[in-house]
């Protein structure tokens, strides 16, 4: 249900405040997007790593994760634990780590090979319900993907940027990533949305102001969002930020799930586009009489 007090910034009131935002930001983060060559499965993987994180920690990491392996295949087959220690510097690394295993899975038991370029000459509600059936990812990604590959006017949304999203009194601060995207859509322009994303994880993933955007230190914490003010409360926060109150992103205390022996077994089967498919083979350990023996 929405508060009344979410209810007072009107279509164009929000227009206002994210051109002016988006000029503001612009100023201290540059005027473009980073220019990337993945193909639709890399983006996904991409927008896995990249969730809550800085854009340059996401593309590290993701470099880091892809030279620790032959292949997306043996990614595919590998233990979380093992994807994790590759994915350092990104919040949340385990669930990322089996999120990315999933993406792969998902697409080797579909394409039988490690290729998604299909979802491009689906139509985006197609595409939006194909991606929907990898487990465990989340609307972030999935939003991620349908804007920078298939150029779908979706805002993707996460923890990081929701929280300046929900401060400048864009969105109901009770909106979850996915409706907070919903509510700026009609706000801004498909070929800005891109930008304004990016200048967003910009200022969110700054040191100076990771984890000082929340309702605390927020004038309409109690109040109506005042259009009329955002931004230059926003020019302000960022001339002399308060010191951050909590981190920006928890760190979750449940770690993933493990795959049963048998889904494991599952993974080492079939064969892909990329060649052929590597089973992980542990050498038996030699009994006591073989041991005498070849002494």
């Amino acid at each position: 249900m929405t508060s009344t007090n979410s209810r007072k910034m009107k279509s164009s009131d929000r227009q206002a405040v994210i051109r002016r935002a988006t000029t503001l930001l612009q100023k201290r983060y540059g005027r473009s997007v980073p220019k990337t060559q993945r193909d639709v499965l890399h983006t996904l993987l991409f927008a896995i790593t990249l969730e809550n994180a800085a854009q340059e920690a996401a593309e590290a990491a993701l470099t880091n994760l892809l030279g620790g392996f032959h292949d997306l295949n043996e990614i595919r087959v590998s233990s979380i634990a093992e994807l994790e220690s590759l994915l350092a510097g990104v919040p949340q690394a385990d669930w990322k780590a089996l999120r990315i295993r999933e993406a792969l899975q998902f697409t080797f038991e579909k394409y039988y090979i490690f290729d998604l370029e299909t979802l491009k000459r689906k139509t985006m509600d197609l595409a939006e319900k194909q991606l929907a059936k990898v487990a465990y990812l989340t609307p972030f990604a999935r939003n991620y993907v349908l804007q920078q590959s298939l150029g779908s006017h979706v805002i993707p949304v996460d923890d990081a940027t929701q929280a300046v999203i929900h401060w400048l009194g864009l969105a109901p601060r009770e909106a979850g990533n996915e409706a907070t995207g919903e509510e700026i859509k009609s706000a801004i322009r498909k070929q800005d949305a891109p930008l304004f994303c990016h200048l967003l994880r910009e200022l969110v993933t700054d040191r100076r102001y990771a984890g000082t955007f929340t309702p605390a230190n927020s004038p309409m914490a109690t109040g109506e969002p005042d259009a009329g003010v955002a931004v230059e409360r926003l020019k302000q926060h960022m001339a002399h930020p308060p010191r951050a109150t909590k981190k920006l992103v928890k760190k979750s205390r449940k770690r993933p799930p493990v795959a049963s022996r048998a889904a494991k077994r599952s993974r080492t089967g079939g064969g892909t586009g990329g060649g052929t498919v590597r089973k992980r083979v542990t050498k038996p350990k030699a009994s006591g009489s073989q041991r005498r023996a070849e002494r």
